[in-house]
């Protein structure tokens, strides 16, 4: 399934701790704070586990799936280099 996980956590250290966490699970980063990759259930909840460790209570991350159905159906707006995601293994559809 894919996954996306996108966050918002104010420490620089910790911030980079859990875009290393996502790296280590093998998602590709789309933006700043926001990786998306294949993963499995469990895999998605050991990578939330791990980065649990790496928050404060003011921080936020989500860690959202979406069925290849549902990721077609997606809506970009403004300036997105596409190829970011094809070089992947992603399919832009739509």
């Amino acid at each position: 399934m894919i996954y996306w996980v996108i966050y918002d956590i104010s420490d620089n250290n910790l911030r980079l701790k859990v875009s290393e966490e996502c790296k280590n699970f093998g998602l590709k980063r789309i933006q700043k704070s926001a990786f998306c990759g294949f993963l499995s259930k469990n895999k998605a909840e050991m990578l939330a586990i791990n980065c649990k460790e790496h928050i404060k209570s003011s921080d936020c991350i989500f860690i959202i799936p979406a069925c290849k159905q549902c990721f077609s159906n997606k809506i970009i707006l403004g300036d997105f280099n596409a190829d970011v995601l094809k070089s992947h293994g992603f399919e832009i559809v739509g």
